[in-house]
């Protein structure tokens, strides 16, 4: 890393903000709120986060800079207000990686990740006022805005840190199984509200499973909506090829060109297996 550059990029960055926000700059950067540049700053995120998963490094490098500009713009305003400026958000998160670290910058010893974590957990609980909320009721600062998946995993993942896993209560599998079978009997109707708090309960369950399996839910699904869309996509190619336009075929020949789709994907799927056992 050449802390020359780096440090001149970020000073450059930051008074290009600030120039865009001055006298002679940009009306539309003039007239930006914290209000209106979150939604930036969560669209930004979400982009980074499809470069990653797209495992693309030149995107993930621009996605980055997209996403960062929105944080040093962010600071901008608050310096305007006299709040606090770029120089303080980047001290105090060294700060606070430096002391929730104690193992690298202290003389604490750990034996793995897991007690890693645990003294995080413990670190992060110390530093809060006597005001802040403790125990259970802190799990609320986990924000309402997450996905509801990524907010379930970090609750449980919180709750497990706090030895209220929920996996200590009950059998998150048998949580599932519950809300499967709340819902089939339910039936195509309405869902009613009792069966609606199992099949909470049942995807919490599910959240709670993949997490103590090492995955996450959110990300899970995440790659499956994409793989639907190709999915999808296929299915539309294969029944034009047909000669029947998707929006007029029936139950039938959607079964059927789905059913040739995972066929395909299979076999593929079976290949790849092969070329890597040779």
């Amino acid at each position: 890393m050449e802390a020359t550059r780096l440090s001149k990029a970020i000073v450059r960055l930051a008074r290009l903000a600030e120039r865009l926000r001055g006298p002679g700059g940009c009306p539309w950067d003039a007239k930006q709120t914290d209000q209106s540049v979150k939604n930036y700053l969560l669209e930004e995120a979400y982009e980074v986060l499809d470069a990653v998963e797209k495992e693309a490094p030149d995107l993930v490098c621009g996605e980055l800079g997209d996403l960062l500009f929105q944080i040093v713009f962010l600071a901008q305003l608050a310096s305007e207000r006299g709040e606090f400026e770029l120089a303080d958000v980047i001290e105090r998160i060294e700060q606070k990686m430096i002391r929730r670290h104690p193992h690298v910058f202290g003389n604490t010893k750990v034996r793995d990740a897991d007690e890693v974590a645990a003294n995080w957990a413990k670190i992060k609980e110390s530093e809060k006022g006597s005001n802040e909320k403790k125990g259970a009721k802190a799990l609320g600062e986990v924000p309402l805005a997450l996905p509801a998946l990524l907010r379930a995993h970090r609750l449980c993942e919180r709750a497990s840190k706090m030895n209220l896993g929920l996996a200590g209560m009950v059998d998150p599998i048998g949580l599932v199984e519950e809300g499967l079978h709340a819902l089939k009997k339910e039936g195509k109707g309405d869902l009613r509200p009792e069966v609606e708090e199992r099949i909470g309960w049942g995807l919490l369950g599910l959240v709670e499973a993949i997490r103590l399996r090492g995955k996450n839910a959110e990300d899970i699904l995440r790659k499956t909506n994409q793989r639907f869309l190709e999915a999808l996509e296929a299915v539309e190619k294969e029944l034009r090829e047909q000669g029947v336009e998707p929006a007029k075929a029936t139950e039938a020949q959607l079964l059927a060109a789905w059913k040739q789709i995972n066929a395909r994907v299979a076999k593929a799927e079976k290949g790849h297996e092969v070329e890597k056992k040779q």
